[in-house]
Parts: C-alpha cells; structure tokens; sequence
C-alpha cells in the first residue's frame, strides 16, 4: 500500500527542480516513481495500490474546523505535477484509490484491514507519515518509512520496533496523540501533557478511557489531574481525530492490484516523452515477461 501524497511530498521537497525538453516541471514526479521502483525492487510485491487524499473537506474536518488548519495551501509547482504522477501509476496499472471526504490514511487502513485477513498475505505500508503506526499488526501489517535522508536507512516497523521506539503497542499511538496531540495535524490533545507524561500514563493504565477510569489514583499528579479534567472533552475528540478509519466503504479486488499485469511498452513510451529514460531498466516485468520466464522455469 503507497501513501501517494506522502511520497510525492517527500520527492518534490527531495529533488531540485527538472524539466522535460519541453519545459514540463517533473521534479516530484521524477522522484515519487524513482522511490516507488525502489520499493517495489526492495520489497518485491505481488500486489501494489496507492491511496491518494482527494481536495474538498474531510469528515475529521467538519467535525473539527481547526484540523489541519495551521497548514498552507500546495505549492503550485507540486500541485502541477499531481495528474502525471497519477499517470504514471495508472501507465503501471497499479489501482489507484481516493475517496470524498475520507483521508488517504483511511484508505490504506481499510485495504489493510482487508487484506490481512487473508491467509498467507503480509501487508507493507510504504509512507513517509508516522501516523501509520496505528495500524501495525503483528508481523501481518507492518510500516516502511523510505530513507528519510542520506544519514539514515529505511526503517520497517513492525509491532517490537514500535515497542522498541515507542514503549507502546501499536493502537496505543491513538492514545498517545489524543494526549500530547500532534501539531502537524494540529490536533490539540491535552494542554501541558507532554510526550513522556502521555507515555508514562498510557503504560500504567493502558489506554485513554481507562486513564480518566482512574483519574483519582495517586500515581496521578495533582497538576496532571487538574490538566486532564480541564481538557477530557478534547482529549476524547483528539483521539477521534487520531484514530485512523479502518472502514471506508470500498471494494479490493485482488487482481486489480496484481503488478505484471501492465503493458511495459505503454510505460516505456511515457518515460521517454517524460526524460525518464534511466528508469526504464528498473521497471518490473510484465505480464508477458511474467509468462516466458514461468514456460522456461
């Protein structure tokens, strides 16, 4: 599952400016299809599908005006490159997935929460959004984070790296969040409850609704108290807000996402009219590749 916002966010603030010959700006487009090849090459699915979030007011936003409102409009030279990216996915075959008033997160929530009740299926999440965390299942759902920079390696998380990172479970980023709240969404949480505080709370009484449960424990401070009573209706919306929706109405069908079936040619034609010719060697097989390679094995 591709986070296709977070990617291409990630390659238009990664790549410096470039253009086709014609002077089409592609630098985002470049770099979202140079991380997506990568990944498909390091992670070799069979399947592949990118989530998008679509313009227009989602539900957390009618439920909350303030979400996300600390955010400025898209650069226009990154909103300018969005339909060719979608191009590009589309020339791959691979499904392309974005829902009126529900968030790309949502989405991949739901397809992961489908898919990994099927036997024998691990589901990867590739995003560069942390938020996705919540969504870990065991060794059944994990989440890779590309190279943030040329410091640092990709990191896949699964449920003991979150443990290991976090000192928390997965569904416990949800409680996490709706107690320090996170400032890239804007979401407010509780005010003058920090990162270790929530994090200390939610190990002892494991989970939101148990912590306000014991309110009145003494291993609650009078000052953490007194924080937590003031603001328990934003705390309780907060984790509304966090809480990614795992049931989005919508229809996975398998073989939609299969990726040989895509014709190279069709694809080839596109990178060379884009520059991309580096590119084209790191393509995938398809279909027809596919079938040869299964008669002579």
């Amino acid at each position: 599952m591709i986070d296709g916002n977070a990617l291409l966010h990630r390659a238009y603030h990664a790549y410096p400016p470039l253009s086709t010959p014609k002077g089409e700006l592609i630098n985002a487009v470049y770099g979202f299809t140079t991380m997506l090849l990568s990944v498909i090459d390091k992670l070799s699915p069979t399947h592949v599908a990118v989530a998008w979030d679509l313009e227009g007011p989602t539900f957390r936003k009618q439920e909350y005006d303030e979400y996300k409102a600390n955010r400025g409009p898209m650069d226009e030279e990154l909103a300018s490159q969005i339909d060719r990216t979608k191009e590009v996915v589309e020339k791959l075959n691979i499904p392309q997935y974005g829902i009126e008033g529900y968030e790309a997160d949502d989405i991949i929530g739901t397809i992961s929460r489908i898919a990994s009740e099927e036997e024998d299926v691990q589901v990867v999440i590739v995003t560069g959004d942390r938020d996705s965390l919540q969504l870990i299942k065991e060794k059944k759902v994990v989440v890779y984070l590309p190279i943030q920079n040329h410091h640092a390696q990709s990191v896949v998380f699964d449920e003991d790296k979150v443990k290991e990172v976090y000192g928390l479970n997965p569904r416990q980023i949800i409680d996490l969040k709706s107690l320090m709240g996170d400032a890239s969404d804007n979401i407010p949480g509780v005010k003058g409850v920090g990162k270790v505080t929530a994090t200390k709370l939610i190990q002892i009484y494991g989970d939101l609704h148990n912590i306000y449960k014991n309110i009145e424990d003494t291993q609650i401070s009078p000052r953490t108290r007194s924080l937590m009573l003031a603001d328990k209706e934003m705390a309780e919306k907060s984790y509304h807000l966090a809480e990614i929706d795992q049931h989005v109405p919508l229809k996975l069908v398998w073989e939609d996402c299969l990726l040989a079936n895509y014709d190279k040619t069709k694809v080839t034609l596109l990178f060379e009219e884009l520059n991309f010719k580096s590119l084209i060697n790191k393509l995938p097989g398809d279909s027809f590749e596919k079938d040869v390679k299964d008669i002579f094995i």
